[in-house]
């Protein structure tokens, strides 16, 4: 089994991570990134992580102003350097590499 931990350069466990998501409306798609980034979140995450999320249906300047033209979008604002995911966020290990964290190989 593997169990996750946190993957920075300097071993700080305890960086907080701000993500941005941005859907649209109750959609589908919109409905699981927020199901998988909250399980992501929780897992990996746990008290480390501020989740905003944008609603492009009532916000479309927010989603323009950070070049977000496909929902959902997450978009990992700070720690930096800023990293973008498109979709639903199902594919688990490609979320967790784009934010930077790691499988780590353990009970």
């Amino acid at each position: 089994m593997k169990s996750p931990r946190g993957a920075t350069p300097d071993g700080e466990q305890k960086q907080l991570y701000l993500l941005k998501l941005y859907v649209a409306g109750n959609e589908q798609n919109s409905r699981l990134a927020k199901e998988n980034l909250a399980r992501i979140c929780d897992e990996y995450l746990k008290d480390r992580c501020r989740i905003e999320e944008v609603d492009v249906l009532t916000d479309f300047a927010a989603a323009l102003k950070d070049r977000v033209f496909v929902t959902p979008t997450l978009i990992l604002a700070a720690p930096g350097p800023q990293s973008t995911i498109v979709g639903n966020l199902s594919d688990k290990e490609k979320v967790v590499s784009a934010l930077r964290l790691r499988f780590e190989d353990g009970a």
